[in-house]
């Protein structure tokens, strides 16, 4: 895939501000980290499709007499700004409503993140966004872990151990989610990737 021309003009090292002030189309291609632009590839449509089912079956799942939550895919969070400003870009989001409707989510405001993993991004999200996400607190990690042909193979639930600042594997599920928290649900990996 040819890298688009925009991405060679921007500078290799990026603060908030600079971030901030980019055109949304360039911002919503791009996550930083440690300071540092890395390019997001454009997903599959399966990819897609899982995030967003599993997504609006939480959302449909959250208790109207609990605590206000929000669910959405595909919105930044900023995990830390020093030493250096980082921020991900999570398959889905849980957390806590915000005063402002045009928020976006920091890290304690955050529930639980979801990535939807396929073979080529499986390292990355099993280390690199692991670590990121418990270090900056965030109590649940789910990974969906993917095959070839986008089918869920597996759903690895990580809780966060907040003295170690690492993530615990709690559960391995084969072929439903069935969460307690932040919301409790049951959901069968065939409603997330059905036709």
């Amino acid at each position: 895939m040819e890298t688009p021309s925009w991405f060679e003009s921007l500078p290799e090292v990026m603060g908030e501000a600079e971030y901030r002030a980019l055109p949304e189309d360039v911002a919503r291609s791009i996550e930083v980290v440690h300071g540092h632009v890395i390019k997001c590839e454009s997903p599959a449509p399966q990819h897609n499709r899982i995030a967003r089912r599993l997504a609006s079956s939480l959302e449909t799942a959250r208790s109207a007499s609990g605590p206000c939550m929000s669910v959405e895919t595909d919105i930044d969070v900023v995990l830390w700004r020093v030493p250096k400003f980082t921020f991900r870009r999570p398959d889905v989001v849980v957390y806590k409503c915000l005063d402002d409707p045009g928020q976006k989510p920091e890290a304690s405001e955050t529930l639980a993140v979801v990535e939807v993993s396929s073979p080529g991004t499986v390292r990355e999200d099993l280390t690199d966004k692991r670590i990121q996400y418990a270090a900056s607190g965030i109590p649940l990690y789910l990974l969906i872990m993917l095959d070839e042909k986008y089918e869920i193979v597996e759903v690895k639930e990580f809780h966060l151990d907040a003295v170690a600042s690492e993530y615990r594997l709690h559960q391995v599920h084969r072929s439903e989610l069935e969460l307690e928290l932040p919301i409790r649900a049951t959901i069968p990996f065939l409603t997330l990737t059905a036709p």
